[in-house]
Order: C-alpha cells, then structure tokens, then sequence
C-alpha cells in the first residue's frame, strides 16, 4: 500500500493559524470550535451556504445556523439565527430564496427565507417532524417525507393514559410517506401509501416524477428495530401528480439515494451487492429512467463511494472516497472507464458540490493541524483552493500537536498504518506516556485530520496511537474482511505491534502505557487487558462484554451473524472465544466503564456484567452512567465531565501529578513527577 503524495497546495491557507499560539487546549476549547458543514452552490453561482454548528452553554446543546458568503470570498452572513437552530439548508432552482428544517413550535417543519435576509416563513404545519425535503425544478413546491400517525392514535392516547399500553414487538408499525405542498396555496397531496417507508427522495428535472427510496422497515413505540448496512431497499419512481408508483431498480441488497441526470434520461444511485455482508462495498451505479440493466460504474474501485453528484454536461459522476487515512474526491466517466482521483495531497476533503456551469466546485476540508472550513476552486484545478469560511479564527491562539502516520507489519506480514499524535512540545530521544486508542465498528478507520480530543491528550503530555488494524476500511476489501471470525485475534495482534512500534521508535514509554476505545473499540479495550497486563489503565465506553447475549440485546444483530458466520446458538464457540467475560477472571488493569443509559446499539447490561465480575474479583474498577445518552455522548456537559474523568484516571494510574492548571499556556508539556 502506497501513502499518497502531498502535492504543492497553497497549504499555508490550512496550517499558519495554527502556528503562532502557546495555549494548551482543553476540552471547553474544543466544544467551543465551530463545526462546518454542508456548502452548496446558489444557481447562478455566485453564493455558497454553508452550515456552523456551535455550542450553547446555556442550554447544554449544540445549535446549527446557516450562513452565506461570496464565491468569490469576503464576510460571511449569518443568515438564521433561530432559537434550536436550523438544518439541511437548501437553494431554490430560482436562486431567490433558501429553505431549511428549524423545530420553532412544532418538531422540525420546512421554512423559507428569503436569499437577501428577513423573516423565514412556515411552509408546513405535519404533526410529525419533515424527515427530508426537495424543492421542485420551477420552486413552486416541496416534495418531503413525514411518519404517518396512526388511525387510531385517539385509541392508542386512550390506552396509554388508562396504563392500558401493551406493545406488541413487531407489530403496530407506523411509517413514513411521501407528499408535496405548494409554497404558496398550502395544497397538499400524499403520492404514497402502504406499508413500507418512503426515503431519500429526488425531482425529475422536468419535475414529472419523483424518485424515491421505498424500504420495508417500520417505526414502533418499542425498544426493538433492527438495523443492517444493506437492507433490501429499491428505487421507485412516482408522478409528481399522484398515481401508482413505478419500480426501478430491483437488487436484493440496498438501493439508495437516487439523482437524475441533467437531461433526466439516467438516475445515478449507490448501492451494496450483498444484503448479509457489513463490508459490501458501496459502489455507483446508472440506470435508465425508463428501465432496463443497471451498469456499475466504480466496481474496479477499492473503496466505497460516497456524496456523489452529476457533473453539469452528465458525462460523469464526481464522488468522495477515503483511502488509507485520507479522504479525497474522485470522478468517473458513465460511459465507462477507469476512476479518476481528482484531488491530493493529505488532507481530508468533505462534503461538495458543483457549480451549474460546471466550472467551480466547493468544499469543506480539513488536515491534522487545521479544523473543517469550506473551500472553492476551479474543477480543474481543485489544489488551488480558496479558503471561503474562516470560522475559529481562535484557533491561532492554540499550540498544535504534532501528528504523523506510521506504519508497521502485523501477523501474517500484513501492512498497518496508523495515525500518532506526538505530545506537545515533543522532544525527540525522550520517551513519554502513551494513550492506545481503537476504533469502533470493526469496519471503520482513524483518518488523518484535526482530532481535538486527541490534542488535549497531546497538550497534557501524552502521546497517542490510533491504529487501523485489519478489519478497517480505506485499504480495500481483503484487508476489511481479514478479521472475519477472528474478532479480537490478529486484529489485537495488529494493535499490539503498532504499540511495540512506537516504542522502539522511542516515543513510548514501555511502562507508561494505558488503552481506550469505544463501541467495538470499548470491547477491544475489554478484550485487551483480559490478554496482557502491560497498560497500566483502561477505559472502556460502550463496550461489549459478551458477544452470546449481545446479539439478542443489539439492533445490530446481523453484525454478529457475519463477523461470526453464525447465530450464537450455531457458533456459541466462536461468540464465547472472543468475549471478554469469557477471561474476565484474568484481568489486573485497572478500568473505568463509561455508558450511556438510553444506548440501544451496545445495551448497558454489557457494562454493568462486565463491572459485576470485576468488582465482585476486587479490580480497581469504576463505572459511570450517563443519563439521557445513546451510544454516544452527546450533551456538552458530559462531555466535559467525561474529558476531565478520563484525563485524571489516566493521570492516578501513571503517577502524574500537574504543577500547572491545564488552562495555563505553556509552549511544552506540563512536568510530571512519579
């Protein structure tokens, strides 16, 4: 596996902000840095929105606003500014005006506003939230999707409130359906019915038809709604009028997120080719409007393709990828040929789009010293980016932690390739404490961008390895699937090397290492201090204990049924070899268990056996629940809480003791003492 090349980009546009500061962040820093998102050309080309999702202290939430700014650069316009703030921003064809989702007194409705300010209007009043919207090709309408409510929603108030409320697991379904409104009349009309779930909705552009996602999964007021990567989903295409609803595409696997052509002859779509697989590749595929065989136009790539779009003339589709620990844009001809990648360099480009003439294309962009901002170049020549957001213009004030990849052999002669955050003020010959952290999935990867969280671990004088051991994405299909049936075997080995790596390296300290993870990465912290005693602490959030019960506790059952080739009760060895409570009785480290109380993808009966064991054995063990969280923690002030918890754990079991409040600048670490 080759790295890519950096290429000569005016790189001095991402990283000279972050050269100039001292401060040492934190984790109030960096729930304070502003997050990018969503940049779309206006018609004529002449604007870019773009979304900013910022912290509100005084509601314990993260709020998103909508902005403007010039394609050809200046001041930005912050041009909503609503209380829950506002999402999925769209243009009119016209150009005039903007519309958004914003929960403002009744779930999330569609608004408009005007393109030059003002007060934004209600288009909708749904009982139920708007799930997503298309504008019509004359902007006259919307086409959007809302859940059904129940016929007998009075008969099921009724029984609720006598306590009367017996759920029925797998029955009682509701689901979603598409409609469309007229902006100015309020006339609605429903274009589907039945008992399946209209998704991810797409006009025609002589705004005939719509095409949409019909899938058969449902909605029910029960804990129980199993998800799987490549559900059977088809494309089926309605008039915008009404009537019997066509289908298009007809694979036993997942087909998604629909989009006409210019000239509306073809619709481009993504789509996996195997409906048990969780490491089906997502590939690009055309079709006629009017029926027929689809053709695949990336099945010679590597990787999965995602955020496609048609380029203005229709003879290609643009689309982002990430390969190894970068994330980059990529064309492909539809009458066939090889991928293109169309931009370089390390650095992890994001969401895009087109400009209509089909000249400029914007971005958003990041790299490891530099948060996401958006940019515009010519599609030619996207190296020669201009920088359109500047939105934490603080940033300068920060000392940046050095970050580069290495790479080292596992079992087998595999090649991994990992991700090392230097701590601040790095010093080469001297060794310092090092934070082992893992990745969730098994099927995702670390990338090579700006990690804050890793920062306040580099600016508190730890360094850390992320490493992307096999079973991670980005270095194509054998390397995904090398950890089948091998959970927590060669994939552990793989992360075991990268450790000895940045020993010999001489970065680590052999006797100052401690490890961290969530989600597959919270079960292979687990699993790893059930196999070595060598880190001195662990922290293990939202980890699996026991792959047996975790099947019938999950939505994501199928997960296991694949990474084990089995149910638990045909391949109980298998669930049994790799869980940790199977070894729990091997275990010294010193652990904190960290979960979210409403995590309906790892339940919090993972944690609280595994905490059980370990308390009843007598090892140094803690465990935090978080109220009101998934799978993730989501609330600010838990997040900060958690940062803080994890920081002074790691800091007790290695003996560090902090002459200097963290908050203090200080160009190189602060000093520890044993």
């Amino acid at each position: 596996m080759k790295r890519l090349v950096s290429s000569l980009f005016v790189f001095i546009l991402l990283t000279a902000i972050a050269l100039a500061g001292d401060k040492r962040m934190t984790i109030e820093d960096t729930l304070a840095m502003k997050n990018v998102s969503a940049p779309q050309f206006s018609s004529d080309g002449k604007w870019v929105s773009y979304s900013i999702s910022e912290w509100d202290r005084e509601n314990n939430r993260r709020v998103s606003h909508i902005y403007l700014v010039s394609a050809n650069g200046g001041n930005s316009i912050k041009l909503t500014n609503g209380e829950k703030g506002e999402n999925a921003a769209q243009w009119s064809p016209d150009g005039t005006r903007i519309a958004f989702l914003a929960d403002r007194d009744k779930g999330n409705q569609i608004w408009v506003i005007n393109a030059t300010g003002g007060e934004a209007e209600r288009v909708t009043s749904e009982e139920n939230s708007i799930a997503s919207y298309r504008w019509s090709p004359d902007s006259k309408r919307f086409a959007f999707i809302t859940r059904d409510t129940p016929k007998d929603k009075a008969e099921r108030e009724k029984r609720k409130k006598e306590k009367f409320d017996t759920i029925v697991v797998e029955q009682g379904f509701t689901y979603s359906h598409l409609w469309t409104i007229n902006i100015e009349t309020k006339e609605k009309k429903r274009l589907t019915e039945g008992t399946y779930n209209a998704e991810s909705i797409e006009w025609s552009p002589d705004g005939k038809e719509i095409a949409f996602v019909r899938s058969l999964n449902g909605a029910q007021e029960s804990s129980y709604f199993e998800l799987s990567p490549n559900r059977n989903t088809d494309i089926y295409l309605v008039s915008s009028e009404g009537g019997a609803a066509r289908q298009l595409t007809t694979n036993p696997a997942a087909d998604t997120n629909p989009k006409f052509s210019p000239d509306g002859n073809w619709i481009a779509y993504a789509a996996t080719g195997d409906v048990k697989s969780w490491t089906a590749k997502n590939d690009i595929h055309v079709i006629a409007t009017a029926g027929g065989a689809p053709r695949n136009l990336t099945k010679d790539f590597s990787e999965s393709a995602f955020a496609f779009n048609w380029s203005p003339d229709g003879k290609s589709v643009y689309f982002g990828s990430g390969i190894e620990v970068y994330s980059h844009l990529f064309a492909v001809r539809v009458s066939g040929g090889t991928v293109s990648q169309i931009t370089k360099g390390n650095r992890n480009y994001g969401q895009f789009d087109v400009s209509k003439d089909g000249a400029k294309i914007v971005f958003t962009l990041n790299d490891n010293r530099t948060p996401t901002d958006v940019f515009i170049a010519q599609l030619n020549n996207p190296e020669q980016a201009k920088q359109l957001s500047f939105a934490n213009p603080k940033m300068k004030d920060f000392a940046i932690a050095q970050t580069e990849t290495i790479n080292w052999k596992g079992p087998d002669n595999f090649d991994i390739q990992g991700v090392l955050i230097k701590p601040l003020g790095y010093e080469a010959g001297k060794r310092y404490p090092l934070i082992l952290q893992i990745h969730g999935g098994p099927y995702g990867r670390f990338d090579d961008g700006f990690n804050s969280r890793a920062q306040i671990f580099a600016a508190n004088g730890y360094a850390v390895l992320m490493p992307n051991p096999r079973g991670s994405t980005g270095y194509g299909k054998p390397f995904t699937v090398a950890n089948i049936d091998d959970w927590g075997g060669k994939d552990f080995q793989d992360i075991m090397a990268g450790v000895d790596t940045v020993i010999k390296l001489g970065v680590a300290d052999a006797d100052k290492c401690v490890v961290m993870g969530g989600s597959y990465g919270g079960f292979m912290t687990f699993w790893t201090i059930t196999q070595t005693d060598r880190f001195k602490a662990a922290i293990g959030h939202a980890g699996i204990s026991d792959w047996y019960s975790f099947h019938g506790q999950s939505d994501i059952p199928s997960l296991m049924e694949y990474g084990f080739t089995g149910n638990p009760w045909d391949a109980t060895e298998r669930y049994r070899k790799s869980s940790p409570m199977t070894f729990v009785s091997k275990v010294k480290t010193p652990i904190m268990i960290t979960h979210g109380e409403q995590d309906r993808r790892v339940a919090i009966a993972q944690a609280e056996q595994y905490y059980r064991a370990l308390q009843r054995r007598g090892v140094e063990v803690v465990f935090l629940r978080y109220p009101r969280e998934g799978h993730g923690i989501q609330e600010p002030n838990h997040q900060i809480d958690l940062a803080h918890r994890q920081l002074e754990w790691f800091d007790s079991h290695l003996g560090i003791k902090r002459n200097k409040p963290v908050e203090d600048k200080a160009a190189s670490p602060p000093e520890m003492e044993k």
